[in-house]
């Protein structure tokens, strides 16, 4: 993990530091409902709406300076350093499209776009004197989300397939950040 941080304390204007990554997480889930407009022996494509929910939960370890001449930890030193959350929430629209490339080959691609996004996220610090904490949130923002899947029908009821996913959301510019340290809260 790279940090990078301005205003961090009384002997440095800016730190920027690179940490290892452990005790990692992610959930998701999306939940739609659609109707295929188009359906063929071969072929079906349709539109959906729905949900999507990304959460995403990890630690940072050991700590090496990359700029201020004041390091935080030696290189070997594999402590806890922080832990960050994040949570996106956003409604999907989209289409969906399935067709046979041979007797028992199918590809299947859904592509949605989120007009709206709300994030949450908790930053913390740990390797401070005091524990300190930065809250995000935004909104607003928008979003796609693209998924491909190419798989070999064994069965009726079996099939084996590969795919790939791109998901990519944002907020406004506008969003906030709150640090939160020593019994005060500061926007």
């Amino acid at each position: 993990m790279n940090d990078e941080d301005s205003s961090v304390g009384y002997r440095e204007a800016y730190s920027n530091t690179i940490s290892g990554q452990a005790n990692g997480k992610f959930m998701y889930y999306t939940a739609d409902a659609g109707y295929d407009f188009l359906r063929g022996s071969t072929y079906k494509v349709g539109a959906f709406v729905g949900w999507t929910y990304y959460g995403q939960k990890s630690d940072s370890v050991g700590c090496v300076q990359t700029i201020s001449p004041y390091p935080c930890l030696t290189p070997s030193d594999r402590r806890l350093i922080g832990s960050q959350d994040t949570d996106w929430n956003a409604p999907r629209i989209g289409l969906s499209a399935e067709t046979m490339l041979l007797e028992r080959w199918r590809v299947s691609v859904d592509a949605a776009y989120l007009p709206w996004t709300d994030f949450s996220g908790r930053d913390h610090h740990l390797l401070r004197q005091r524990t300190t904490f930065y809250d995000h949130r935004g909104d607003g923002g928008g979003g796609v989300q693209l998924e491909g899947i190419i798989s070999y029908i064994i069965t009726k009821n079996l099939s084996v397939g590969v795919g790939g996913r791109y998901w990519a959301m944002c907020t406004k510019k506008d969003s906030n950040a709150t640090f939160v340290c020593c019994g005060g809260t500061v926007p």
